[in-house]
C-alpha cells in the first residue's frame, strides 16, 4: 500500500468511529455524546451529574477518587478505573483522549 491509500484508510476510520466527545456551550469538551450543565455551571459529560465529595460535580453515576485526589467521573461505562493522561490529569475509562484544546476526556 502506498501512502495515499493509508491516509485515505485512516481518513475514513476516522469519520466512521462513533463521536467519543462532544463540545460544550461554553466551548470545552467533554466524554460522550452530549454535555450536562450542573448547577454551578460547569459541564460534564456522561449523561448525568454525579456531585463528587469534595464539592465538584463530575460525569456519570459515581464519582471516582483518582490517585491525585481529585474526582473523576464513571462517564457511561461502569468501570472504577482512573488513567492518568500525557499532561498529568486523571480522566475516568481506560484511556485518554486528546482534544482540539489540548485537554483530556476519557473513553
Amino acid at each position: 500500500m502506498n501512502f495515499k491509500n493509508v491516509s485515505a484508510l485512516v481518513f475514513a476510520l476516522l469519520l466512521s468511529s462513533p463521536a467519543l466527545s462532544a463540545i460544550c456551550p461554553d466551548g470545552s469538551y467533554v466524554s460522550g455524546n452530549s454535555c450536562t450543565l450542573t448547577p454551578n455551571g460547569q459541564y460534564v459529560g456522561g449523561g448525568n451529574a454525579t456531585l463528587a465529595p469534595n464539592g465538584s460535580y463530575v460525569g456519570g453515576s459515581r464519582a471516582i477518587l483518582a490517585p491525585n485526589g481529585s474526582y473523576v467521573g464513571s462517564g457511561n461505562s461502569n468501570s472504577n478505573r482512573t488513567t492518568i493522561c500525557p499532561d498529568g490529569s486523571y480522566v475516568g475509562g481506560s484511556s485518554c483522549q486528546l482534544q482540539p484544546d489540548g485537554s483530556y476526556t476519557g473513553k
